[in-house]
């Protein structure tokens, strides 16, 4: 697993209780955009810190995930990736807070 280091916070202030989470992005990804806004829709924003990886910032993560974006882990699993249908990306997300520790 690497070690998600924030580009920036998509949520406001990190709350205790919530799970730490990567969004894998880069600039101008509008489905990475998309992505934070059907989270925020659902009210799942809230419940995750959220931090933002620009994977052209690294090779490796580059390499990894550069064609994939928008890729989302939650408390260290990847559990999303690609376009973000709310009917795909919610479930999951929310599966993902269910069963983490």
């Amino acid at each position: 697993m690497i070690d998600c280091e924030p580009m920036h916070r998509a949520g406001t202030d990190f709350k205790k209780g919530e799970l730490a989470a990567c969004l894998y992005t880069r600039e101008g990804c509008g489905l990475c955009e998309q992505l934070v806004e059907r989270l925020g829709e659902a009210g799942l924003l809230r419940r995750l810190d959220l931090k933002m990886v620009d994977v052209d910032s690294d090779p490796g993560l580059k390499k990894l995930y550069g064609l994939r974006l928008p890729v989302l882990e939650v408390a260290g699993e990847l559990i999303f990736e690609g376009q973000p249908d709310p009917l795909v990306l919610v479930p999951a997300v929310r599966a993902a807070i269910e069963v983490a520790p």
